[in-house]
């Protein structure tokens, strides 16, 4: 049955103002204090609106569902009220897991006392119809347990509650201790209305006003909020980031006055008081006339600009961002100051080294170029003729023969290090183009070991080359014979006289394994480990006083990697040496397919 009742015009009222409110800070969701708000204000729009619905409709069947309602929304509010207070009170970092818990303790309770109400009557021990002032209104008598979920609950959490106020009024500003202040008496009424309701003081026959109390709260809640500027853009954004920034941040409004800045800014600017704010920024950068003018100049059309402000020997990266509001229309305008000195110093540090570099690596393959080029051609005149001397010389005298040798000895050791620096030249400087192609692997190590075999022959070596015919592989030939050139080249320099030297190759599924084997004087652990290593010094003798500097095992090295393989080397350090290295069989494409 409706029925007309004064009371639920002012409960109505009082929902009404709560959901004007909620759809207020909507807005602003995104804030934690909003959302904490938003659980306050459903928690009193429940509690008013079932409250003035079971006044102004009457129904048996329907009566105990409104009163549960209403008594979770009371848990609701409750709950509501302990979170924005922790906010407010800047104690966010109590809402642990465990706190989660226990805060939802009442509503949980509360929702399991309303359940069994209408089997146990949990919530409500007696409820009846009286009429009062000739309008017919609910009486219930609350049982244990709507007491203890409502009451007593209720009174723990405001007790935490007041002790968080009470301890933020005694430790912080004035501004900040009237708003505790007035929150911490908005919760006075609400318990101070409770308390006297229950001791039957009743300006209002029949209508409990704690629930229009809840509604005060919030309107006084949200006072304290628009009267101390919580919600401003300003004071959050101070909170929240700008005063954490190394970076100096001023703010203008749309008339150009400075509304307000960081710590940064105070710092930068020598400015430790606000007695400048809402003035032209004129005042604020007086002692920076080169920003004023920047300013005075900026365009209206772009939102965001950027220049490079200089003052004594330090420079600042200037942003100047327009804030705009949902009709493009100018509102302000926040200028952030990011020093930019080191990075700037950095910034020519870098480009200083970078040209030591450019140089040194010009100065490098110069070098390399003319060592190659330059010495290359009349070493190898000489190298030719020494050779041609030294076989008529054996017929003739031995003792002037032996003198050729040696210098056929010495321009072949110096003419292989010019050899691997021209290659190694154009491998640093790009110039070394991988152009491979199908070969027969016997074909390229026979091809090599016909360069040593005057040498071999005067060292009494015989080479052994155990290579299948069908071993065909995929590389650059050139590159490849470089690599077994060099390694055959120390295979003789580090064997014995009258020893052998060992080619082989073995099939080991999608590529060649191809191992030059010595049994010669072996390498240390110390030397093994040098070797392939750009920069590590390699100075080594061979049997037969040969000189050895590594630099051809750096660029059999990479010339192997080139090729899609992989070079190592093993020994005992006794009885010899072993060089392995892979080449593929097919492109990389056919092995992939």
């Amino acid at each position: 049955m409706w029925q007309f009742h004064p009371y639920s015009l002012l409960l109505f009222l009082a929902f009404g103002f709560n959901l004007a409110l909620g759809l207020f800070i909507l807005k602003s969701f995104r804030l934690d204090i909003v959302k904490y708000l938003l659980v306050l204000v459903i928690g009193s729009m429940m509690w008013t609106g079932f409250y003035g619905i079971d006044f102004a409709y009457i129904s048996p069947n329907l009566h105990r569902t409104f009163v549960a309602l209403l008594y979770i929304g009371v848990a609701i509010a409750n709950m509501g009220m302990v979170l924005v207070s922790l906010e407010f009170t800047q104690n966010k970092h109590l809402l642990t897991r465990r706190f989660w818990v226990l805060l939802t303790v009442q509503p949980l309770l509360t929702i399991a006392v309303c359940v069994l109400d209408p089997i146990f009557k949990t919530l409500t021990l007696d409820t009846y119809l009286i009429t009062i002032d000739e309008h017919i209104q609910w009486i219930q008598v609350t049982n244990t347990g709507g007491f203890f979920v409502s009451y007593f609950l209720s009174f723990f959490w405001s007790s935490f509650v007041a002790y968080l106020l009470i301890k933020g009024i005694f430790v912080s500003k004035t501004t900040e201790r009237r708003r505790f202040l007035l929150i911490l008496v908005s919760y006075l009424f609400i318990w101070i209305t409770a308390i006297l309701h229950k001791l039957g003081v009743r300006p209002l026959p029949g209508l409990n006003l704690t629930a229009v109390m809840s509604t005060m709260q919030v309107i006084l809640i949200f006072f304290a909020i628009g009267y101390y500027r919580m919600f401003d853009l300003v004071p959050l954004v101070r909170g929240e980031i700008v005063d954490e920034l190394d970076e100096a941040v001023v703010i203008l409004d749309f008339n150009n006055r400075v509304v307000d800045w960081n710590i940064a800014a105070e710092h930068l600017f020598c400015t430790a008081t606000k007695n400048v704010s809402l003035l032209s920024y004129k005042y604020f950068f007086a002692s920076s006339p080169g920003i004023i003018s920047k300013l005075d100049h900026l365009s209206e059309k772009r939102t965001l600009t950027k220049w490079i402000w200089e003052k004594e020997d330090k420079y600042w990266e200037i942003t100047a961002k327009q804030i705009r509001d949902a009709n493009r229309k100018k509102i302000g305008m926040v200028l952030v100051f990011r020093d930019t000195t080191e990075q700037r110093n950095l910034e020519k540090q870098m480009a200083n080294v970078n040209r030591e570099l450019l140089v040194a690596n010009g100065t490098k393959d110069r070098f390399l170029s003319i060592i190659s080029h330059d010495l290359r051609g009349p070493l190898a005149g000489i190298k030719m003729l020494l050779k041609v001397l030294n076989e008529d010389m054996k017929k003739k005298e031995d003792a002037l023969a032996g003198m050729t040798q040696s210098l056929v000895d010495a321009t072949e050791s110096v003419f292989s290090l010019l050899e691997n620096l021209l290659e190694w030249s154009k491998l640093q400087r790009g110039q070394e183009e991988y152009r491979p192609h199908y070969y027969r692997l016997d074909n390229i190590v026979r091809e090599c070991l016909e360069l040593f075999v005057l040498s071999a022959s005067n060292k009494g070596i015989t080479f052994e080359v155990v290579i299948p015919s069908h071993a065909i592989v995929f590389c650059d030939d050139r590159m490849i014979i470089t690599v077994i050139r060099n390694l055959v080249s120390n295979a003789l320099k580090f064997s014995h006289s009258n020893g052998k030297i060992l080619i082989n190759a073995v099939d080991i599924g999608e590529t060649w394994q191809v191992s030059v084997i010595d049994s010669g004087v072996g390498m240390s652990k110390s030397i093994l480990n040098k070797l392939f290593k750009v920069g590590e010094v390699i100075k080594s003798t061979g049997t037969g006083g040969e000189t050895g500097n590594g630099i051809g095992l750096l660029l059999c090295h990479e010339f192997v990697s080139v090729n899609g393989g992989i070079l190592f080397a093993d020994s005992d350090g006794v009885s010899g040496s072993r060089f392995v290295f892979t080449i593929p069989k097919k492109m990389k494409e056919e092995i992939i397919s």
